[in-house]
């Protein structure tokens, strides 16, 4: 973040419309929602200095022009996908390989080998993995749930009359996916299924602390 703050700074009186260097570009794209309100906050500060030693008017249009500048490069991602058909399957796929520290998935069942060895493909790149599923689903057949346990990824199951029949996951703590999507080459090829990809802080969110109160609560595989 200094670096960013710095280059804003050097660049005081500048519209940014001539372009922006790469490097501060994906540093940007690189903030969480509550690094992005703490740059915000650094830079009010900033341009209040530099009112004191500039004029006014031009410290505020710099802010101005910083502010727009965040909100072109910050993440941000809304999409909707339907199946039958490769495009959910293709963007879950695409998601999980974005990964970048964390991935957290609560998911009825998983019996797509192709989404399988994309969750151990994160688990081996040393990303923090954990799967929360159905104790019955996992022992259907062709389910991945046993395998990915055995190479190391922690998994938790219910142990109930009912089901954990929840589908989403988090991915870095600032991509939510959802929707009635199980992890099946059925649902990918056959069933009428939906896919919702959002990087809403309030819904990421309210699903974080979901996974974690479902994490507290259920039993080590």
């Amino acid at each position: 973040m200094d670096k960013i703050v710095q280059y804003l700074t050097d660049n005081f009186g500048q519209t940014f419309t001539n372009g922006t260097k790469k490097e501060i570009a994906d540093l940007i794209n690189a903030l969480s929602r509550e690094e992005i309100g703490d740059l915000r906050y650094r830079l009010f500060n900033e341009a209040r200095r530099l009112e004191q030693s500039n004029n006014g008017q031009q410290a505020l249009f710099w802010l101005q022009n910083c502010f727009d500048l965040i909100g072109e490069y910050k993440f941000s991602m809304h999409k909707v996908f339907f199946s039958p058909g490769t495009d959910i399957l293709e963007s879950i796929s695409d998601l999980l390989k974005q990964a970048k520290q964390t991935l957290d998935i609560c998911v009825f069942t998983i019996t797509d080998e192709r989404l399988a060895n994309d969750i151990q493909n994160c688990h081996q790149s040393g990303i923090k993995v954990r799967i929360i599923t159905d104790d019955d689903k996992m022992y259907d057949n062709g389910s991945a749930i046993k395998g990915l346990k055995n190479v190391g990824i922690p998994v938790k199951i219910d142990h109930s009359r009912y089901h954990m029949h929840h589908k989403f996951g988090i991915i870095d703590s600032k991509i939510v996916f959802t929707g009635s999507f199980n992890w099946t080459y059925t649902a990918s090829n056959h069933n009428q299924e939906n896919l919702l990809i959002t990087t809403n802080y309030d819904i990421v969110k309210q699903y974080k602390e979901q996974y974690e109160q479902l994490w507290k609560e259920m039993f080590k595989l």
